[in-house]
């Protein structure tokens, strides 16, 4: 009876907790800006390890990603105005998590003497990005305009870039998990 009893409960909580996270939320999926081959560009990246249920204070049941890693002196931006960043590579390997407003990303072709810029990629408040296309993977780097009212966070990496799986060519399909 008791052995019942357990096993019913057991079932119960498993049906309630795959019933607050659905199957196909099992990694934290971020858009990264890359280098390949000499060029700036979007891949969808699945964050490894999987996404777990929080068993910690304050965020009790919440799908986390405790391996965000070591970072370094961050920074705050606002744009009070609208802003084109024009062509640049990222600093260094970081995070960018836009906070407030949204921005578009593009890109460059591989002839330096075509000014267009191509493959638009929107970004929003909520949204993280790797950037990681820094000048020694990247010649020309991306563009970033930002609506006027946008903050972004920049975070550092300290060490290796975050362990993850490519999935895809191009930003990831929203929303990003």
């Amino acid at each position: 009876m008791l052995v019942a009893l357990l096993w019913t409960l057991a079932s119960a909580l498993t049906g309630a907790v795959a019933s607050r996270a659905p199957a196909q939320l099992k990694n934290l999926t971020l858009t990264a800006l890359v280098g390949k081959h000499g060029r700036s560009a979007l891949e969808c990246w699945a964050m490894a390890p999987e996404l777990v249920e929080s068993t910690a204070t304050g965020t009790v049941g919440a799908l986390s990603y405790g391996h965000i890693g070591m970072t370094g002196n961050s920074s705050y931006s606002l744009f009070t105005a609208l802003s084109n960043a024009g062509l640049h590579n990222a600093p260094t390997a970081q995070y960018v998590m836009i906070l407030t407003g949204s921005g578009e990303l593009s890109f460059p072709s591989a002839d330096p003497a075509d000014p267009c810029l191509r493959g638009n990629y929107t970004v929003v408040a909520g949204d993280i990005l790797i950037a990681v296309d820094t000048a020694d993977v990247s010649s020309r780097g991306h563009n970033s305009v930002w609506q006027a009212g946008t903050s972004v966070l920049q975070m550092p990496f300290m060490g290796d870039t975050p362990n993850h799986v490519v999935l895809h060519e191009g930003g990831c399909h929203k929303p990003h998990m």
